[in-house]
């Protein structure tokens, strides 16, 4: 089985994610996956990563295609490859309308048409093509190129969705799904579904990866689950309306409400404690190491290429170490 690890500045200190990687790497991990939201950006993390270890594929966990451009992100691409050797996967998402328009200024419009122009456009750069573009969102661009050598022919694009529309596109356009804190049964259909649309597109499934981000602490104490409900409650009820609109189209409409409702109202608490214990365990890997490893190989079976094992807000360094260590494939 093979599992993938999400590491952030913003959760851990950049020392010690330095000092993690390749022991994490030892341990048989073979992704690292760096997210972005509006504290520690993803590429200078990426970059020192890319000096530390040897083998694992290294991605953007994700970086939106809002606050750059296709041309800054395909040279971001482009000499994370180069400095990696071969080894960077390009992780985009759309973020949502809040970080969009008041941290980065811009203009949260046509999501769909603009995902689809933004990775054309990201393709042609890093295909070593020049760039003769008319885009809906992104103007029109035309007669550059990437100025560098590329490290290799085609660096994998995976694009993190949550909607319907945007999940086949997904699989029109990209390389890769990556689902987030998505409840398992909701991902096993998920996963049937995204199979069709590539099979309806002419697409090879086993050329294709899903690499979910899996919210995850094993121990078996009241601190484990209390760190996991506040984590799944910043999501569900705080970071705007994409998660909550997701629990409520795959059969968790009750909780969806009762969670946006008291995260609306300022009751943080009350938000977490809305998490059932089937809505905890549907989303989470948590528990011993035995119940841990077996609910990431049903994640496996129902479809999942690579696992990546993300840990919640404000998780203590010992409690993080302890859940690399358990879960690692080489355990």
């Amino acid at each position: 089985m093979e599992l993938g690890l999400t590491v952030s500045a913003d959760y851990l200190p950049v020392h010690e994610i330095l000092k993690l990687a390749p022991l994490a790497e030892t341990l048989g991990f073979s992704q690292f996956a760096v997210p972005e939201i509006w504290g520690h950006d993803a590429v200078t993390l990426l970059a020192n990563l890319a000096t530390r270890t040897k083998k694992a594929i290294l991605s953007s966990g994700i970086m939106n295609m809002y606050s750059r451009t296709p041309g800054t992100m395909a040279m971001t691409a482009a000499s994370l490859d180069e400095l990696s050797q071969g080894r960077f996967t390009l992780g985009l998402g759309l973020s949502g309308p809040a970080v969009i328009e008041n941290f980065h200024g811009k203009k949260f419009s046509k999501p769909l048409a603009h995902t689809r122009d933004f990775v054309s456009m990201t393709k042609l750069l890093l295909s070593g093509k020049r760039m003769n573009y008319n885009s809906e969102t992104l103007g029109n661009v035309k007669g550059f190129k990437l100025s560098l050598k590329l490290t290799r022919p085609k660096i994998p694009i995976h694009i993190a969705a949550l909607g319907p529309k945007n999940v086949k596109l997904t699989a029109e356009i990209a390389d890769g799904w990556i689902p987030v804190i998505m409840p398992l049964d909701a991902f096993k259909q998920e996963v049937k579904k995204i199979h069709r649309h590539l099979e309806d597109f002419g697409r090879n499934i086993n050329e294709f990866e899903i690499t979910p981000f899996v919210l995850s602490l094993t121990g078996t104490d009241d601190q484990v689950e209390s760190l996991l409900r506040k984590h799944l409650a910043y999501y569900f009820g705080g970071m705007g309306t994409f998660y909550n609109n997701m629990l409520k189209r795959v059969g968790f409409e009750n909780e969806a409400r009762e969670i946006k409702l008291r995260w609306t109202n300022g009751d943080r608490e009350g938000a977490a404690k809305a998490i059932s214990d089937d809505l905890l365990q549907q989303t989470c890997v948590f528990g011993n190491k035995q119940e841990a490893k077996t609910k990431l190989k049903k994640i496996v079976e129902a479809g999942a290429t690579r696992p990546l094992i993300s840990l919640p807000f404000g998780t203590p360094k010992e409690l993080a170490m302890q859940t690399i260590q358990t879960l690692a494939p080489a355990t």
